[in-house]
């Protein structure tokens, strides 16, 4: 038919593979030469982790990378671009103008909006207790989120991203057996990781028990046969608010150092817990 495109050939089809192949290739080989030049790098990406990265200067930065066909002046979230530019040129990183294959590449293939941060990794602050605090009349008590065994990437960063609105002082994970802090962490937090304290404990129980000799109360969060309503609870000194893995929750000898157990208010918190028991929705 008049107009209509002649179907590719076998040929034609591999060629093309071929050339795909290729040019992926040789990102790859940019990307393995960028890590020689920086043995430590990390590359974290999206709009909100970049920027927190560059205003709290907890890493050491190397290069910027921006996506060469990215339309500034269509995107809503220009301004916070532009403070990234701007954030980089102020503490001499290297701003370097990519195609998106090779964004690709340093993401990993995740989103990343036209942004990419070489840099160095941010590592876990090592605590063995938390400090005894006296809390002055009028101040609201502080309360750190302790994670028990927390492996998965995605839900470590959603739990900083909300520790970090609700006004958490700091976090503490297990130092074995819990997500690092990596790129995917710091997205799926909205960048809360760059600015939210978090600190690893080398032995979750002794520190737990050395907190709790210290005056804080340590509060767990499940579904046991002894747990009250989080809305009942009062928080009327420092406290540990622990939660634990994804599928299992919290191991036995952390509930026995829990001074209460508590659980958010449902529809159905019977129904729930079977589903627990039952492994349903138990990586969720």
């Amino acid at each position: 038919r008049v107009g209509q495109e002649r179907p590719e050939t076998k040929e034609e089809l591999w060629q093309r593979q071929r050339e795909r192949q290729a040019v992926q290739a040789e990102r790859v080989s940019w990307l393995q030469e960028q890590n020689e030049r920086f043995p430590d790098s990390a590359y974290i990406f999206g709009v909100s982790p970049v920027l927190a990265a560059l205003r709290m200067k907890r890493r050491v930065m190397y290069t910027l990378f921006i996506q060469e066909t990215m339309e500034l002046d269509k995107r809503k979230d220009r301004g916070a671009v532009e403070e990234i530019e701007a954030l980089a040129k102020e503490i001499g990183c290297e701003i370097e103008y990519r195609d998106k294959g090779r964004l690709n590449v340093m993401s990993g293939d995740r989103p990343h909006q036209g942004l990419v941060l070489q840099c160095s990794r941010l590592d876990f602050v090592n605590i063995k207790e938390m400090p005894a605090v006296t809390v002055k009349e009028g101040e609201k008590p502080p309360v750190w989120l302790v994670l028990d065994e927390v492996m998965d990437p995605q839900n470590l960063g959603a739990l900083l991203r909300s520790a970090y609105f609700l006004g958490c002082g700091g976090v503490v994970v297990c130092s074995k057996n819990s997500a690092g802090l990596s790129a995917a962490v710091s997205k799926a937090s909205a960048g809360a990781m760059e600015e939210l304290p978090v600190h690893s404990a080398t032995q979750l129980m002794k520190f737990l028990q050395a907190s709790k000799d210290n005056g804080w109360k340590v509060i767990g969060a499940a579904l046991a046969e002894d747990s009250v309503l989080a809305s009942r609870v009062t928080l009327d000194g420092p406290t540990l608010l622990v939660m634990g893995n994804e599928g299992t929750g919290l191991r036995t000898l952390v509930l026995r150092l829990c001074d209460t157990i508590v659980q958010i208010e449902g529809g159905d918190a019977q129904r729930v817990k079977q589903n627990e028991q039952q492994g349903v929705g138990g990586e969720e």
